[in-house]
């Protein structure tokens, strides 16, 4: 059936379309006629590409749920334009998008048919979740929330580029990253973060790793001593040693990283590998005078301050975190993040923002260093950006991250009162949690660990040993009742402990 003749009379021939009217939208081997009646609502005032997407999804979620199965004919899109009540352009680039996946074909001169094969949607994801080679247990940390990323635009973006991939995107491309995804980060880092650069100072990198060893050959005395935070990220040391420099532990206070420590046990370290915005593992944020102080040091010392950001992105309710990078004078910061940590870790795209005094001595650096991730990703993850794709997945991450913080927090107060104390104020995407003195965080992390929970043990982040015990709660790839099941059982473990602590001290 061609597009116009016959669409105002399938308008109205109620919730079924009679055989006289739609030949071509009953499959081969299918008798039963389809509706196309109530595809998708929409509410007025959205922009034509909003609506094309959610006509997009509304198809595609038909043809993954069985309802348009393979061989049969999709509505022309005038048909779906009058029924959407939207725009034929828009129809049009709804379908476009469903060819762009792989689900439908569009046959010359007869029309668009389904071609999908797949099971349906809740066979497929029975399927995933049986070979799924790692369950998700409270209270992992460092994992977002992957069943919320936009796995659909990614497929879209990637089956537009993969049919108009430059053949040089097949080689390693350019050292310092694909060029529309530094401008993308530019962009991004001056909206977001409040950083202002250009795509000259953005460099693309696999991993933090990576990142610390390109800026220590770049900028480091090798052997010479780098300040890291004690109690810190175990990478942190990781980086500072693969990078021919010799780690310092320093302490830390309310305040962040106690720069006259620092001082005192270095003055000339080279680098400090810091995370002011939101500290890893206490969730604390460096106060705006030690930063000064800090980049006075650095000034001062002829050293270089490598910045992680660690989820500055989700303040739940407490005032943004400007990064160091983005004060006046920070010439010696050389800013890090990474996309892995706000959509997928196997993205494994990452950048650093180098301030102009050191640009030239990185580039030379990057030129026989680590190999950038793959162009297609970077030219992908370019995309994503550049249409706003980013923005809108942390908003959604931003209302599940709250509900499931909020949700671990109630749950501890409700089960663990008297067990473990919160200390107000943490940012980032897991509670740091306080036990009882003398209580031995290791011995009651591997006893959570045989009940089916993981909470990482606080004394383990230190250097050194330590009197300070506790245990790390992530709640961002985990649903509200599974983080309540998980207190529960968190609350079974440590009232053991208690019980056996009380008869210890008392005989």
């Amino acid at each position: 059936m061609k597009d116009g003749a016959n669409d105002h009379a399938l308008l109205n021939v109620g919730s079924k379309w009679s055989d006289s009217l739609s030949p071509g939208l009953v499959g081969e081997n299918d008798n039963v006629a389809r509706t196309a009646l109530g595809i998708v609502n929409f509410a007025r005032g959205d922009g034509d590409m909003a609506l094309a997407e959610r006509l997009f999804e509304n198809m595609r979620n038909r043809i993954r749920d069985g309802l348009w199965r393979y061989g049969e004919k999709l509505p022309g899109t005038r048909l779906l334009a009058r029924d959407a009540g939207v725009s034929r352009w828009t129809a049009v680039v709804a379908v476009d998008m469903l060819i762009a996946e792989g689900l439908v074909e569009a046959r010359k001169r007869s029309g668009t048919y389904v071609a999908w094969r797949g099971e349906s949607r809740k066979d497929e994801q029975a399927s995933n979740q049986t070979s799924s080679p790692r369950p998700n247990v409270p209270f992992e940390i460092a994992t977002p929330a992957l069943e919320l990323f936009p796995m659909h635009v990614w497929r879209r973006l990637q089956g537009r580029r993969w049919r108009q991939m430059p053949s040089e995107a097949l080689d390693d491309g350019d050292p310092e990253g694909w060029p529309a995804l530094r401008q993308a980060i530019a962009e991004y880092a001056a909206t977001t973060r409040g950083i202002q650069c250009t795509a000259e100072q953005v460099v693309v990198v696999s991993s933090v790793e990576a990142a610390g060893r390109l800026a220590a050959k770049a900028l480091c005395r090798p052997g010479n001593f780098a300040w890291i935070e004690n109690p810190g990220p175990p990478i942190a040391r990781a980086v500072v040693t693969s990078s021919n420099l010799e780690p310092l532990p320093v302490a830390l206070d309310r305040e962040g990283l106690d720069v006259d420590e620092g001082c005192r046990l270095a003055p000339l370290a080279s680098m400090a590998v810091v995370s002011p915005s939101v500290q890893f593992p206490t969730g604390i944020r460096m106060s705006n005078a030690r930063r000064r102080r800090m980049m006075d040091w650095a000034s001062s010392a002829d050293s270089w301050i490598l910045e992680v950001d660690h989820a500055s992105e989700f303040p739940f309710g407490l005032p943004d975190s400007q990064p160091m990078a983005a004060m006046p004078g920070a010439k010696r910061v050389i800013y890090f993040d990474t996309f892995g940590k706000l959509l997928f870790p196997a993205l494994r795209v990452a950048f650093l923002i180098v301030p102009r005094e050191a640009l030239e001595r990185v580039h030379a650096a990057k030129h026989d260093f680590d190999r950038p991730p793959g162009v297609p990703n970077q030219i992908i993850l370019a995309d994503f950006l550049a249409s706003g794709q980013l923005g809108k997945h942390l908003r959604r991450c931003r209302e599940a991250y709250t509900q499931r913080r909020d949700a671990l927090l109630y749950a501890l107060s409700e089960e663990c009162g008297g067990l473990l104390t919160v200390e107000e104020g943490q940012r980032g995407l897991h509670v740091c949690t306080r036990l009882p003195p003398g209580t031995d965080d290791v011995a009651v992390s591997k006893r959570l660990r045989e009940v089916g929970v993981v909470a990482e043990p606080l004394s383990a982040f230190y250097a050194n040993p330590t009197a300070d015990c506790g245990l790390l709660l992530g709640f961002a790839a985990h649903r509200p009742e599974a983080l309540r099941a998980g207190v529960q059982k968190l609350a079974g473990v440590l009232n053991a402990f208690h019980v056996v602590h009380s008869r210890a001290a008392a005989g």
